[in-house]
């Protein structure tokens, strides 16, 4: 008898309400109980990730993570002829389901499966007893809680553990040998693997790699006419909170290649539009440190060496430019804003404050409409993904609560 032992993260918890998988964990137990493998993968679900401060999982970890049509075969491939089995299998089930079914695989309903939850009630361990409980009370190290590979391992553990305290049991065998039969008898659908790669979470804390990358050293194209100044006007929206998130960074390596401008040419615009940064912070005769760290924060952002960014902080005002600077972005009472995503802060607080201020709260993206404050400014949404459609910046909850409402909401940062 051999298991494969599953956990999903997902965006929620009904795949009837749209929610998807964003983390797959695998693991197989073999015959004597012994673990002879294990698999995971982040997930694209091409939506938001709903409850991020559960699962901890975030958009930027996924956006060059596989969608689960990509793994699918390979998936398959590591269920075929093993019994199914998950901590609250009913669960794991209906996304299993529902996912192949989204990839276009059919498969059958009635899945033959074990679950360590249910077996945790006849091994005298409550009705519902969390996976945490259960490995606590066996002994098992559950690890890093919340991930698919972490849990996965751990409900391998706690199966192997039920296993070889019952299967010399007389009124164990039975069940062990049906789940077994079922378990190798049982097909699920054969693919054709795509060699897309997956994605460990292991992966996500390694240091992204900057944009500036993406460009490339030679012209593309031939270079459009007005193309620095299109150029920085996409930058000045990325920086409205003073960060490029990744989506930011992929929109404006794109954007410079189909610009026809080179990594030279970025540099050079780079260097000018930090000029124009600290003109603006020098505006009122003062370089406050706030002005300083931020100065600092873009500098690197923008791939600058050490001597422009001490220049750029130092105590002596820049000469008067030629050029007007271009002027911070301010929200003006009866601008649309838009959220999206679980936020820290209840939305219907967000949305009184939003009011009590002149803000028009709106419930969806259009042209109209003057900035969105997602949970996480990588946010795959819908609305997310219209708003870099059309060009409307996208900023974090904390930019909310820091620029917009400095006083009321330090709670939040």
């Amino acid at each position: 008898m051999s298991f494969a032992v599953v956990d999903f993260e997902t965006t929620g918890i009904l795949p009837s309400y749209h929610h998807r998988v964003v983390e797959i964990g695998v693991t197989h137990v073999e015959d004597d109980g012994t673990i002879s493998s294990r698999w995971e993968t982040l997930i694209n679900p091409e939506r938001d990730l709903g409850p991020q401060r559960i699962h901890g999982i975030h958009a930027a970890d996924v956006l060059d993570a596989p969608t689960f049509s990509d793994v699918a075969a390979e998936f398959a491939e590591l269920l075929q002829g093993r019994v199914f089995a998950a901590h609250n299998a009913s669960f794991d089930l209906r996304f299993l389901q529902a996912e192949f079914e989204r990839a276009g695989y059919w498969l059958d309903g009635g899945t033959p499966h074990v679950c360590t939850m249910i077996l945790g009630s006849r091994f005298g361990l409550g009705g519902s007893c969390s996976l945490s409980h259960a490995c606590a009370t066996y002994g098992i190290d559950i690890g890093h809680a919340h991930s698919a590979g972490a849990d996965s391992f751990a409900a391998a553990r706690l199966l192997a553990a039920f296993h070889a305290q019952s299967n010399t049991r007389p009124e164990w065998l039975d069940y062990w040998q049906q789940a077994a039969e079922s378990g190798r008898a049982y097909s699920y659908p054969p693919g054709r693997r795509t060699g897309v790669a997956v994605k460990v979470r292991s992966d996500v804390g390694a240091a992204p790699v900057s944009f500036l990358e993406r460009i490339s050293t030679d012209a593309q194209r031939p270079r459009v006419e007005g193309a620095g100044a299109q150029y920085v006007a996409l930058l000045d929206r990325c920086l409205i909170d003073g960060l490029i998130s990744v989506s930011e960074g992929a929109q404006l390596a794109e954007v410079a290649t189909e610009l026809g401008l080179t990594r030279d040419a970025v540099d050079e615009i780079h260097r000018d539009y930090f000029v124009e940064l600290e003109r603006r912070a020098w505006a009122d005769g003062i370089l406050t440190e706030d002005e300083r760290a931020t100065l600092r924060d873009v500098g690197a952002l923008l791939g600058l060496d050490d001597e422009a960014v001490a220049a750029a902080v130092d105590d002596v005002a820049p000469v008067a430019g030629t050029g007007q600077a271009a002027s911070a972005f301010e929200l003006s009472p009866g601008d649309l804003v838009v959220l999206t995503g679980e936020m820290l802060r209840e939305r219907s607080e967000w949305e009184a404050d939003l009011r009590e201020r002149g803000f028009v709260p709106h419930p969806s993206v259009t042209k109209k409409v003057k900035l969105v404050v997602a949970a996480d400014p990588d946010s795959l949404s819908g609305k997310a993904k219209k708003a870099r459609d059309y060009g409307i910046p996208i900023v974090g909850e904390e930019w909310l609560a820091t620029i917009v409402f400095p006083k009321q909401h330090e709670e939040v940062r």
